[in-house]
């Protein structure tokens, strides 16, 4: 397995969450031949929250892989839903092919059980080959793979019918490294400054689209929102 776990970990609230390594090579500020005290910062390149889209209507700026996809509305707040039925693998691409920058997703989510049926979702970067997280509410871990080769698993406490946040990051080191980061949070509370995930793998990020998938095993719909793309410089 080419894969460099860290293993230094302390524990934020029902999270397991991995601190920033002490001696490995800094990826928040790779850039090098700049002037002292210089970090190139976060650019947006996709945003989107559906309030410009009509109740019912399928946004014509993703890339709908599968699934009845469309805006729906609860309390003034419009958001993008899978309907629960059929149950299925549905996926979505959204935003520009992003490539040589580091590049991050962030997005809203919120799932409901329905008994002892859960459902589950997965975000990813670079394509829908590349790297990719999926939460299985069942088995309450996530599962980090690079072109469906698992290279990370950590344990997540998640509750139903909450809006939860997650950013997910792939940032290119020295060469063929990529350093992952992934953290989820309630989007009422504060983000954390923790992460889930954050180790090195020994393999070169090649960039593309964002993607994310849902699985509505429970038989109730999947909402996604305020979804954020953005990028930065190496």
């Amino acid at each position: 397995m080419s894969l460099i776990i860290l293993p230094w970990l302390i524990l934020n609230g029902s999270c397991l969450y991995k601190s920033a390594p002490p001696n490995l090579p800094s990826v928040e500020n790779p850039a090098k031949g700049l002037a002292p005290g210089f970090e190139p910062t976060w650019s947006v390149e996709f945003e989107e929250n559906f309030s410009g889209f009509e109740v019912g209507s399928e946004p014509e700026n993703l890339f709908i892989l599968d699934g009845a996809y469309s805006v729906s509305e609860e309390k003034a707040d419009r958001r993008l839903t899978l309907p629960g039925s059929p149950v299925g693998d549905f996926g979505l691409l959204f935003g520009p092919r992003v490539r040589e920058k580091s590049l991050s997703l962030s997005f809203s989510f919120l799932m409901t059980r329905q008994g002892r049926r859960l459902p589950a979702l997965a975000a990813g970067l670079g394509g829908v080959r590349s790297y990719r997280f999926r939460f299985n509410a069942a088995t309450k871990e996530i599962l980090l793979t690079r072109q469906e080769e698992e290279i990370g698993r950590v344990a997540f406490i998640w509750e139903s019918g909450v809006w939860w946040r997650a950013r997910f990051q792939a940032l290119p080191g020295d060469g063929e490294r990529t350093r992952i980061r992934l953290k989820l949070w309630k989007r009422e509370q504060e983000e954390p400054g923790g992460w889930l995930f954050d180790q090195l793998d020994a393999k070169a990020f090649t960039g593309g689209k964002c993607a994310l998938w849902a699985y509505p095993y429970s038989g109730t719909p999947i909402h996604f929102d305020d979804i954020l793309i953005e990028s930065k410089a190496p």
